[in-house]
């Protein structure tokens, strides 16, 4: 059995087998979702540093390399290439959009969730209906406990 402590290999079949990985990039997709309505939640994203939103506190160095590398199912660029390109792609829609309000911001759940949520092949909807999953989410945070 894989753990967290290895290098995950940049398939999404080597991110499922690695229990701990695949259950942050759960809470991270389920965060990005709740942001709104779950503090936790928001305080979990708020911390994030990186423009991909792949970054600390979800995940470890070695997983950031995986998961920045891993390319999706069906495509030829790397999930990070896949994020960068969306946020450009949404910032200059949104200029457009918005020249008069001048409100360039792009919204991470509603610009990138569903771009994390197709990558790793997770329905927003079967997250929030697993509640054994929600209540170790709301109780344990990022922290696998099994």
């Amino acid at each position: 059995m894989a753990t967290s402590r290895k290098t995950p290999s940049s398939n999404i079949q080597s991110l499922q087998d690695d229990l701990h990985t695949w259950h942050k990039i759960k809470v991270f997709l389920f965060d990005l979702r709740h942001f709104a309505e779950r503090s936790e939640s928001r305080d979990r994203l708020e911390l994030i540093a990186d423009l991909t939103y792949i970054g600390a506190p979800y995940f470890t160095p070695p997983e950031i390399k995986a998961i920045k590398s891993f390319v999706p199912d069906g495509g030829d660029s790397t999930l990070e290439q896949l994020v960068l390109s969306t946020l450009q792609m949404k910032l200059n829609r949104r200029k457009k959009k918005r020249m008069a309000t001048s409100d360039h911001r792009v919204c991470a759940a509603h610009d990138l969730a569903p771009v994390f949520e197709k990558a790793f092949g997770v329905r927003p909807k079967d997250l929030t209906k697993d509640k054994k999953f929600v209540k170790e989410v709301t109780v344990n945070g990022l922290v696998l406990k099994r």
